[in-house]
């Protein structure tokens, strides 16, 4: 991915950032539900028909709708793709995110064009137990690829999501990106009253050091997001994820 390209998906991220920010708070979450036309079904790669989840019919690749539970990022309609059985009862699985542009090179794109299955957060891949997923919808399914490139992120069996496919580089300590993942990074708290848990080794987030790829001119400011975002010198500290 070149530079010019990844300021672009910054700007696009923090477009979308900025306008949820701007939104006023809703006063409450509607109860979730599945796509409900032929058209988003499709979109969505589903099977034939949208159905309850359950445990029996769980599979590796299954995309899961949970509905709203508790507050934060788990106040939404919340979409889950199931990459491993861990144990009897339990998945490993990694939320899709409410932005349509990967955040980080922890995100991948899916490329499909319903909205809230554009974007897998595999960085944020957890443990989740079976009775949560069957408070949800069976949608789709990842392709065979897709599912081995997410998961072998998530386990740690490779060091990198295609560049194609991945967001841009945290460069800066006062990025917003790290409030939005410290949000995120709540999701499987708030779900389910602790039937969620976070992966046990949470990956670390680099902060790129002095003079990094996006400064201009000696501009050592954090992204901005107006006129094409900007970036400049780092920290050698890091950030969870």
């Amino acid at each position: 991915m070149t530079l010019s390209e990844q300021r672009g998906l910054l700007a696009a991220w923090l477009r979308e950032w900025r306008l949820e920010q701007e939104l006023p708070p809703a006063e409450g979450a509607a109860d979730a539900k599945p796509p409900e036309t032929a058209a988003d079904t499709a979109e969505a790669q589903a099977p034939d028909r949208t159905v309850r989840a359950t445990e029996a019919g769980l599979a590796a690749g299954d995309i899961v709708l949970l509905p709203p539970e508790g507050s934060g990022p788990a106040s939404r309609p919340v979409y889950v793709a199931l990459l491993r059985k861990e144990a009897p009862g339990q998945w490993l699985c990694a939320p899709f995110s409410r932005f349509s542009t990967p955040a980080t090179e922890g995100e991948y794109s899916t490329g499909r064009q319903y909205a809230p299955l554009k974007v897998v957060c595999a960085w944020n891949a957890g443990a989740i137990t079976a009775d949560v997923l069957c408070r949800g919808w069976l949608t789709g399914r990842l392709g065979a690829a897709e599912l081995k490139t997410v998961s072998d992120f998530a386990l740690r069996r490779r060091a990198e999501l295609p560049p194609s496919r991945r967001g841009p580089p945290l460069v800066h300590p006062l990025d917003p990106r790290h409030d939005y993942i410290e949000e995120e990074r709540t999701l499987w708290f708030d779900i389910g009253g602790n039937a969620l848990r976070p992966a046990e080794e949470p990956f670390v987030l680099e902060v790129r050091e002095a003079q990094s790829e996006y400064a201009a001119d000696g501009d050592d400011g954090p992204p901005s997001g107006d006129g094409g975002p900007e970036g400049g010198s780092g920290s050698d500290t890091g950030r969870q994820q």
